[in-house]
């Protein structure tokens, strides 16, 4: 093989794998399943509510068996981006799963739990 082939073959392969990067779904550095536009009810929905339930009452077996607060009188917006950024107990940081943005979004959201 001829130099010249050998470098078109290699500009080719590398344009084709440029090609094929560029169709790859997007994925956010937050979270692969969390839409950047997603709501913050849907955000509550898809991180927290497996433990802490639908209504943040933390009646589910999950919740239960993790000891997971009843978070449905809300506690405070502050502490609430605290813990959920730091994680607490049982609980998981999710500083590398949300942005910042999401994060002040359930935070939001758990105060108007009842």
């Amino acid at each position: 093989m001829t130099s010249n082939k050998r470098v078109r073959l290699i500009a080719l392969a590398a344009v084709s794998a440029i090609g094929s990067i560029a169709f790859l779904p997007a994925r956010s550095h937050a979270n692969a399943e969390v839409s950047g536009n997603a709501s913050p009810r849907s955000l509550y929905l898809q991180n927290c509510a497996r433990c802490h339930g639908a209504d943040g009452k933390a009646q589910t077996k999950l919740g239960q068996s993790l000891g997971a607060d009843d978070i449905s009188g809300g506690e405070g917006t502050a502490k609430v981006i605290r813990t959920v950024t730091n994680g607490r107990g049982e609980m998981p940081s999710f500083k590398g799963r949300l942005s910042p943005a999401q994060i002040r979004a359930i935070a939001s959201y758990v105060q108007k739990l009842k």
